[in-house]
């Protein structure tokens, strides 16, 4: 009886015993659970990467998909948004007044086919935030690329940086380029000491940045903002329009109401 080949592949006997040991070391690195959190990745054992073997006998590191997910995840929850994954849900929305199951029904149909942008203006704590994240964790869970701006602490950090800062390019490269973008509560500003609550000339600025860029590559954006579609163009038109001609057919405008507040649901009034 011939000899077994267990080396079909034409290498000498010193590489194949070299892969071969590689591969066993591989197999020891993937198979060691890893201590990341935020989200539970059966692929990596939440390390973040995957070990590969080379025919030298040496190993090679591979980012896990599942990075994009926990980037996300970690913004997310450094902005206040705890259990960002398991608890913003579609299932999770409460829907028994009309306008809340129009906007759901958006929302979902959004998730489901991400064409366009999205657009949730209006009353504040009426869950703009809540759906445009079920629309988020959809996608991340469908292994998309989903960049969060949580835009009141983001503006205050790039504002805070030079022009020619390379960290302030790469923190706007990455809006500006990322697969789908999520700006929560864009213009939402502190207060200054005449009242107002107007955006300045920079926070303008730096929105038509990332706006712009992402109008002309037709990246798909979701926009959450406690502004009407007007203000927004009044704000600036060209940031305006450009937002809302993107959202066509994906726009929500929730009127002005304090009954929409859910944050007040429990308030008792004696």
């Amino acid at each position: 009886m011939g000899k077994l080949n267990l080396n079909p592949f034409g290498m000498s006997e010193q590489s194949f015993d070299q892969l071969a040991f590689a591969k066993m070391k591989a197999d020891t690195i993937n198979n060691t659970p890893g201590d990341l959190t935020g989200y539970d990745c059966p692929k990596c054992r939440n390390r973040g990467f995957i070990a590969l073997e080379k025919e030298d006998g040496g190993i090679s590191t591979q980012e896990c998909d599942c990075m994009k997910i926990r980037r996300c995840v970690w913004e997310m929850e450094k902005s206040g948004l705890k259990n960002i994954i398991r608890e913003k849900t579609f299932d999770a929305f409460t829907a028994t007044e009309g306008w809340q199951k129009a906007v759901k029904s958006g929302a979902v149909a959004y998730a489901e086919k991400t064409e366009g942008w999205l657009l949730f203006c209006g009353q504040s704590g009426s869950g703009k935030t809540h759906l445009c994240t079920a629309v988020c964790r959809h996608r991340l869970l469908a292994g998309d690329e989903v960049r969060y701006m949580p835009w009141r602490d983001k503006i205050s950090e790039i504002k805070g940086m030079s022009l020619d800062n390379e960290r302030r390019a790469e923190i706007l490269n990455g809006y500006k380029k990322a697969q789908i973008l999520y700006i929560d509560d864009l213009y939402k500003t502190g207060k200054a000491a005449d009242g107002s609550s107007n955006p300045t000339g920079a926070d303008i600025g730096i929105a038509f940045e990332i706006i712009n860029h992402r109008y002309i590559n037709h990246l798909p954006t979701i926009i959450s903002t406690e502004k009407t579609a007007q203000e927004l163009v009044d704000i600036d038109e060209a940031t305006g329009s450009r937002i809302i001609e993107m959202a066509e057919g994906h726009t929500y405008s929730i009127a002005r109401d304090t009954k929409r507040n859910y944050r007040l649901r429990g308030v008792v009034t004696v």
